[in-house]
């Protein structure tokens, strides 16, 4: 029988105040995991005639157990809380990578694009038992346009309360679509009994920062041992009855751990954010009967940005010398092994929405590049064996990389290639150590464009709306966000069609602006993906049914929940 959610809450708040302050080295077993009675994985009960409920399902991931407000996107829970776990997305991207309402019931955008009308329902509740209502709605939009200055309601002009279970938002400029396109991972309602009197939001870290209207609450966190245990709340099952009676989080410390346990029955699913399980590691499930690779078509990617603002790399005869310069087979099976694919020129995945297969392919030609880059003056006038820019000067030529911890090796070896490109046709290249002294020095690069060639990466999270191309442009069009990368190419045309994609009002115009976006790219060459590439996101099939495994998240989504019972 469930626990009522005031005791329930109660024990939450009493788990917290204990709660060990000294940092998770990642669990390796199921010690602490859910309550004393907490049932383990594989056990369901049902009555006759109904779906078996998954009584524990056991989500295994690399991030360790952090801040447990659900405005922070830090942590094992930031990243989980991406699937709406304790806290309810407002929409949540389907299979297809089109936008569905969870917490909402539906919702309408207007012709115009200035107005997006929601309905929800009147029946959910918080953690701590309060009624969700139109109020906290209202709350929501004006906090996070007020207090965490959100670019995609930065329009927001109006509210208005229709009923009891119906708000419109009203925006100066056609931005509903843009708003729902954003609203993906991390927009929720917020509870505005918690929230209205805190400033300051991604400090705060009482209790009740806890509180979501989510489908499950949080319930344990034993950082010790690495998880965190959840429960339902079957007022919140938004889109329909919820099978999985309760959840527990458990951090493992590699990728290689996480599929030892995957392998040893220890959990049932992988799920990492935007981190793949790389293709290396795959032979350890190869031969499991038990385990499919999760393998589906990936939206993220591995990309270059080139410093368009100075030194040879204004000029286009040598970003296309460049370019054509580098052993793209190897790049490709580098980033995915045999999974990987040489990329396009328009840079977007083939796995993308609005993905062009017309513009041509990458591809290595030394004679080319050669030949490309004594036609534009650039020679070795002083026989040392590496070219000068045409009147004369001599220079070098720095590549680097993103600071990433899960993916610093792959960049630092991509790093490797192109400078060794780049160096077979007297380019003077070196990859850049300096940089990746620390996350200030690499901030401090990026911001100052103190680079040609810089290496880093799109997640699936991004590509959903804003697209890998984001990261290319001026930040005046793009908006800042997490690490303030872009700066790289302030050019009015690209500038135009990105702000084309940023004001669509529906899904046909932000399609051709994809689509616009790709030719500029194949045409000017101002950055390239390094590959496209198939990610892995394993799980065990002999316990469970029903998963449906997403392109670039893989099973553990959204819809999970709701699916997925035992055999």
């Amino acid at each position: 029988m469930k626990k009522p959610i005031k005791q329930t809450l109660c024990m939450l708040l009493a788990v917290f105040m204990c709660l060990s302050m000294a940092a998770c080295a990642g669990g390796t077993n199921n010690d602490g995991a859910g309550t004393s009675a907490s049932p383990s994985a594989g056990e369901s009960s049902a009555a006759p005639g109904e779906a078996k409920h998954v009584k524990n399902l056991i989500v295994g991931t690399s991030d360790q157990p952090a801040t447990t407000s659900i405005l922070s996107q830090t942590g094992s829970l930031g990243k989980f809380n991406y699937n709406s776990i304790t806290y309810a997305n407002l929409f949540y991207p389907d299979e297809n990578n089109d936008m569905q309402p969870y917490f909402l019931k539906s919702y309408s955008i207007s012709q115009d694009g200035k107005e997006l009308e929601m309905t929800f329902p009147t029946t959910a509740v918080w953690h701590d038992g309060v009624p969700v209502t139109a109020d906290d709605m209202v709350f929501t939009f004006q906090y996070m346009r007020d207090v965490m200055k959100s670019k995609a309601l930065r329009n927001l002009s109006d509210i208005k309360v229709n009923g009891k279970d119906s708000i419109t938002l009203v925006f100066s400029q056609p931005d509903a679509y843009f708003f729902v396109k954003n609203a993906t991972l991390t927009v929720f309602v917020l509870p505005k009994h918690i929230w209205e009197n805190v400033t300051d939001y991604a400090a705060y870290t009482g209790e009740d920062a806890a509180i979501g209207c989510g489908p499950y609450k949080l319930v344990k966190v034993d950082k010790d041992a690495g998880t965190m245990s959840f429960e339902a709340v079957p007022e919140n099952a938004y889109l329909g009855e919820l099978t999985v009676d309760s959840i527990t989080l458990k951090s493992y410390s590699s990728q290689d751990s996480l599929l030892m346990a995957l392998a040893n029955g220890e959990i049932d699913v992988i799920y990492d954010y935007a981190a793949p399980i790389s293709y290396t590691l795959l032979d350890v499930i190869a031969n499991n009967k038990n385990i499919d690779s999760g393998e589906s078509g990936y939206t993220g990617c591995n990309q270059v940005t080139f410093g368009m603002s100075k030194g040879p790399n204004t000029d286009h005869a040598f970003r296309e010398a460049a370019v054509k310069s580098l052993d793209w087979k190897l790049l490709s099976q580098l980033s995915n092994g045999s999974y990987g694919e040489i990329p396009g020129s328009g840079i977007l995945p083939s796995a993308c929405p609005g993905y062009d297969a017309s513009l041509w392919k990458m591809y290595q030609d030394t004679d080319e590049a050669n030949k490309i880059l004594d036609n534009a003056g650039y020679k070795d006038t002083d026989g040392d064996g590496f070219r000068e820019m045409p009147d004369g000067t001599k220079f070098t030529y720095k590549v680097a990389a993103q600071y990433a911890q899960k993916k610093q090796e792959l960049l630092n070896r991509i790093g490797e290639v192109l400078v060794s490109g780049l160096k077979n046709i007297g380019i003077n290249a070196y990859f850049d150590q300096a940089a990746l002294s620390s996350d200030e020095a690499n901030k401090s690069m990026v911001t100052n464009n103190d680079y040609d060639m810089f290496i880093g990466y799109t997640t699936t999270g991004v590509a959903t709306y804003r697209t890998a191309f984001w990261y290319f442009l001026n930040r005046e069009v793009a908006g800042s966000g997490g690490m303030d990368w872009g700066n790289s190419y302030n050019n009015e045309e690209l500038n135009k069609a990105y702000q084309s994609l940023m004001a669509a009002v529906n899904n046909d115009g932000y399609l051709k602006a994809v689509g616009d976006l790709q030719k500029l790219a194949s045409k000017d060459l101002f950055g390239f993906a390094v590959s496209w590439e198939k990610c892995f996101f394993p799980y065990r099939t002999d316990k469970y049914q029903g998963f449906k495994n997403y392109p670039s998240i893989g099973v553990v989504h959204a819809e999970t929940f709701y699916t997925i019972t035992a055999k």
